[in-house]
């Protein structure tokens, strides 16, 4: 199954690669010309990439949450209830509103004056009748939720009730041809705007464009955006770590993984920098150099100094002792002790870290083991 909400309006596997591998080439020739930007919570905790059931959503991992809550518009008669905002569209539409933000520095935010020129500058098909239901939807979905977001600032917890968009004029009509009925611009609330320019992360537009037909390769690419440049040594990030942040749509993790290294392979076509190894139990990140690098922010509106991520790196993955490896194998010959592990770091996530990890690690192997026979 898609991870997208959208998926009437995806593209056929053979054009999406070839997009993909078009953005490729462009990127590795040629400094981006557009940059759009996301806030780095969302490079974190993601929006939903299916339409949940019911009015709210939340996503948490480690030192970050957004909690979403669908909510109405008027339409001039009655308030008309909104779904929760899901899929590839609404990410694109609030890059786009982010850039703006952040190149301004105003809340004001030009959307153009029809839809089709707002599809055309997100890069989608703005002939496609199917493309502009749909936009509409999410985008009248973005508009009127509210957010809730949480996250550490320093050594400061930060909770932000927010709805990113304070003023939006709805449009009615389904022939985008009526310009009147397209609002020119929409308005920022002051807190998001603020929150934002502390927090936010350039992405390379053309990549972005390229991974439109998945909001989980956009949520990936996000993510090893925001991740890889601020590691100072390699990271292993565990199935079941990645499964914790980014997975809450799938059962299992063995499930999420299916789904997930095909966009993981997607967003490295397109981060041609990005050094990220696939090795036993998960994913060995390495420091690399971020997809857009500070000089092409300084050409593009002289904002370098002003984009910074303040979100916390998560801690490294601890490694076991030889000893307690050799240890496990005696104990237990026939199981895989770095399966163990995974499992054991996965459950260690709800819990406060350990005096010992090697003998808490002993200590959990003892029940692990009799789920295995």
């Amino acid at each position: 199954m898609s991870d997208d909400d959208d998926t009437k309006d995806t593209p056929k596997l053979p054009a999406i690669q070839g997009r993909i591998l078009d953005a490729s080439v462009e990127i590795e020739q040629e400094d981006p010309l557009e940059i759009v930007y996301q806030h780095s919570l969302f490079c974190q905790v993601a929006l939903p990439r299916r339409r949940p059931e019911g009015r709210t959503f939340e996503r948490s991992y480690r030192n970050g949450s957004v909690k979403l809550q669908a909510g109405e518009l008027w339409n001039g008669h009655q308030w008309l209830e909104q779904p929760l905002p899901a899929g590839p569209k609404p990410r694109l539409a609030l890059m786009h509103i982010n850039s703006q933000a952040v190149k301004t520095h105003s809340p004001y935010i030009d959307i153009g004056h029809s839809c089709a020129e707002f599809l055309r500058r997100l890069g989608l098909n703005a002939h496609s009748g199917n493309t502009y239901t749909l936009f509409k939807r999410e985008m009248q979905a973005l508009a009127a939720c509210r957010m809730t977001m949480g996250y550490m600032e320093g050594e400061r917890v930060i909770t932000l009730n927010t709805q990113p968009v304070e003023e939006f004029s709805a449009w009615l009509a389904v022939n985008e041809n009526e310009r009147a009925l397209w609002p020119a611009h929409l308005e920022l609330s002051r807190r998001y705007l603020d929150s934002l320019l502390e927090h936010a992360v350039p992405l390379d537009a053309r990549a972005c464009g390229a991974l439109a037909h998945s909001a989980l390769a956009l949520d990936t690419y996000s993510f090893l955006a925001r991740r890889l440049h601020s590691l100072q040594k390699p990271v292993k990030v565990t199935w079941h770590q990645l499964h914790a942040q980014f997975g809450q749509e799938y059962q299992d993790w063995r499930s999420f993984k299916k789904e997930f290294l095909p966009a993981v392979r997607a967003s490295l076509t397109v981060y041609l920098d990005a050094k990220v190894e696939q090795v036993t139990g998960g994913l060995l990140l390495k420091p690399s150099m971020p997809p857009v690098h500070a000089r092409s922010v300084a050409v593009s509106h002289g904002l370098a100094a002003q984009v910074r991520t303040s979100l916390p790196t998560p801690p490294a993955i601890k490694s076991l002792k030889p000893t307690t490896v050799e240890r496990f194998r005696t104990l237990y010959p026939r199981c895989d002790p770095y399966a163990c592990k995974d499992a054991f770091d996965a459950w260690l996530e709800a819990k406060e870290a350990p005096r010992s990890y090697d003998a808490a690690f002993l200590g959990f192997a003892k029940k692990w083991i009799k789920g295995q026979f």
